[in-house]
């Protein structure tokens, strides 16, 4: 075999071989991608539900406009220690929408629980919006073209 054949040959191989690689590639990335946005979006929930328990159990009212809705609780709560608790995270996918179910307890006196879980929602929802590449258009909330929905549950224990 003369040296171009075998060069020839060796050339196709490679292409080949990369071929197989690239086709590989494009089968796997587009999966481990939603699951990484997934993953995200329970990341960043997690902690801005965290920073709001955490903000709420300081009791103590700053002037800036995120804080606005926990502002309200304070107040409402007359400036009483609650012991807001972060209890867990849950994720659902539903037709295409990844529904994010936010559960957090708290002692003491009962607050309007409905009043409580609208504020700490909308509270997560700009701290995601401002911190974050979740875009909120027409209400909904959006990562990578993916509809965010976000449910927070007020419990006291």
């Amino acid at each position: 075999m003369s040296p171009s054949r075998r060069k020839a040959q060796t050339a196709i191989e490679v292409l080949f071989i990369t071929a197989i690689i690239l086709a590989g590639i494009l089968l796997v990335v587009p999966t481990y991608l939603d699951e990484n946005t997934a993953s995200s979006i329970i990341s960043y929930v997690r902690g801005s539900a965290s920073d709001a328990c955490a903000y709420l159990n300081t009791g103590v009212i700053i002037n800036e406009s995120i804080y606005t809705p926990l502002n309200a609780i304070i107040n409402a709560s007359n400036y009483t220690y609650r012991a807001f608790q972060l209890a867990g995270v849950r994720t659902a996918e539903i037709n295409g929408t990844i529904q994010v179910n936010v559960t957090i307890t708290y002692t003491g006196a009962g607050l309007p629980e409905s009043t409580v879980e609208a504020n700490i929602k909308q509270y997560i929802e700009d701290d995601l919006t401002s911190k974050t590449n979740v875009v909120k258009q027409d209400g909904k909330l959006y990562l990578g073209g993916r509809e965010i929905e976000i449910n927070v549950d007020v419990v006291r224990v």
